[in-house]
């Protein structure tokens, strides 16, 4: 693709970090970071390059305590250039998880992670923190299941997808909207399933 088009690392970083986002997603996120009694954090099936481009970009860099996401590297081989990925759950060894996890990232595996990463840095008593956390994937679902509990709260989208759920701002589409290319958000059939 980079030879046909005749793009270079800068412009796929550049068309990463103008990725669109919801008029109100930055202002919540804004909110959060600018409260000293929350910390923010990324886990994502994306890469660190494209995740950082973006937040460089958008003036959000300093919103995050942490992102665990795969590490993305351009690598050279006889004068092409690709994009390769080291899956986050390497950094674990892997995962075995069963809830829908794809091989690259366990996300309770993350969260529980980075939940004992607080713990170490407040010492071995602090309570364990509040999450709110948001998420609408199959693999959202199972930390919803395997971290999250009573005192915590889940944000996920319900009704349909839009076709292009980055192309519009303002509210999304009600439950009855009959788009065929639409589908619903995996999280909720997931967790239905689970229940």
């Amino acid at each position: 693709c980079m030879l046909e088009k005749a793009c270079s690392n800068d412009d796929i970083l550049e068309k990463a970090a103008e990725m669109p986002y919801l008029v109100d997603v930055k202002q919540a996120l804004t909110d959060v970071a600018n409260n000293k009694h929350c910390r923010q954090a990324i886990i994502s099936d994306g890469n660190d390059m494209f995740i950082d481009a973006f937040l460089r970009k958008n003036v959000m860099i300093d919103f995050f305590t942490a992102v665990e996401t795969n590490v993305g590297s351009w690598e050279n081989n006889n004068a092409e250039t690709s994009f390769k990925i080291r899956y986050q759950s390497s950094k674990y060894g892997g995962h075995e998880c069963k809830l829908r996890c794809p091989p690259n990232l366990c996300k309770t595996q993350v969260l529980k992670d980075i939940l004992n990463r607080m713990k170490e840095a407040n010492g071995k008593d602090a309570k364990r923190p509040r999450i709110v956390y948001v998420g609408d994937g199959h693999n959202d679902a199972c930390p919803a299941l395997q971290v999250l509990n009573e005192n915590d709260v889940l944000l996920a989208r319900e009704g349909k997808r839009c076709p292009n759920p980055n192309s519009v701002s303002g509210p999304q589409f009600e439950k009855d909207h009959d788009n065929a290319a639409s589908g619903t958000f995996a999280i909720l059939s997931t967790l239905e399933k689970a229940e």
